[in-house]
């Protein structure tokens, strides 16, 4: 008895159909895109979630052999762009941004500081003198400091910088005390921005009604991946003179765009962002000797905070508690070591 199938598809048509689906695949693979033109990532189960955001967790360990543009044409690289598909921390795009309109360059040796109580030797609450205990009085160091403020008033790195030649850099978001600081001719590099408490770029809503106790009151995050989406975003709110949007990156992506990762101190002090802003600083990545963070606005606490330290191999060396100031001090686990032996 034969068997017949009157209704058999045709073999020619869906062979050729399959070439086409193969063809579309390939052609539109991210890693088969030369012309810069965005790369749409699909969104990963959340226990697969790359930890830190960074371009090798997303394109693997060689992306930097890569023309720069296989990733993100310059045309398409804008902030509202960074911030709206989050891109990586240590994405090329975000970097450039930083470089062309987020950093100002030291202030050159031989221009006098502008200081309005020049008399005062060390403005710090306690934490050069710690530091540089720890330190045994380095010269030449690297700090960070965030927030810097006006670069004078309870400045934990003035000291340093003015006796003992250190350079770094100051994160400061309010923007009159931004400006005070720009005035004082430091010898460090300057951020107008904040530290995002984000793996990625973010616009966020400032408060600095309080001055050198000004903090993030809300993160403006994007409710949409699409760029032609009108329907989910954000109505920007009015910027009044103390409460406006202000722009934050990730502490590595300020690092990684004046091109220093080796810091021997970190003073971060932000009104209560501590905890999230150290969860997104991928620590084998850099080299911080030394941190002092306040505690007291975190709502982990003090507590909290230095669980997420040891966990990423710091030891907490002590406490200071000034007038100004409460603040926990973390010494990195191999420096220690090195200076025991």
């Amino acid at each position: 008895m034969g068997f017949s199938c009157s209704n058999r598809f045709p073999v020619f048509p869906a062979l050729l159909l399959l070439v086409l689906f193969m063809f579309t695949v390939y052609v539109y693979s991210p890693s088969n895109q030369s012309n810069g033109s965005p790369v749409r990532q699909c969104p990963q189960p959340a226990d697969s979630q790359p930890k830190f955001n960074l371009m090798e967790e997303t394109y693997g360990s060689e992306w930097d052999k890569q023309s720069v543009d296989k990733y993100l044409s310059s045309s398409y690289c804008t902030i509202e762009y960074a911030n709206t598909f989050k891109l990586q921390q240590d994405h090329p795009c975000v970097i450039r941004l930083i470089r062309d309109n987020y950093i100002g360059q030291p202030a050159p040796k031989n221009v006098p500081y502008q200081m309005d109580h020049p008399e005062t030797i060390d403005p710090s609450d306690g934490q050069s003198k710690e530091i540089l205990r720890i330190l045994k009085n380095l010269t030449n160091g690297f700090f960070i400091e965030c927030g810097g403020f006006d670069g004078e008033f309870l400045s934990n790195t003035l000291y340093m910088e003015r006796s003992l030649d250190w350079t770094g850099l100051l994160v400061e978001a309010d923007k009159k005390a931004y400006g005070q600081l720009t005035s004082r001719n430091r010898k460090a590099y300057t951020s107008p921005a904040c530290l995002s408490t984000k793996p990625y770029p973010m616009e966020v809503v400032y408060n600095g009604t309080v001055g050198a106790y000004g903090a993030i009151l809300e993160e403006k995050l994007p409710q949409s991946n699409s760029l032609t989406d009108e329907s989910n975003k954000i109505a920007p709110a009015k910027d009044t003179e103390h409460i406006y949007k202000m722009q934050c990156f990730p502490l590595y992506s300020l690092l990684l765009a004046i091109g220093r990762t080796q810091v021997d101190y970190f003073g971060l002090d932000v009104e209560g962002s501590e905890f999230k802003i150290l969860e997104t600083i991928p620590w084998h990545k850099v080299n911080i000797k030394t941190i002092t963070a306040e505690w007291n606005h975190v709502p982990e606490g003090e507590a909290g905070l230095t669980r997420l330290m040891e966990s990423n191999k710091y030891t907490k060396t002590g406490l200071i508690s000034n007038y100004y100031t409460r603040e926990v001090v973390y010494v990195r686990n191999s420096f220690l070591v090195y200076e025991q032996n």
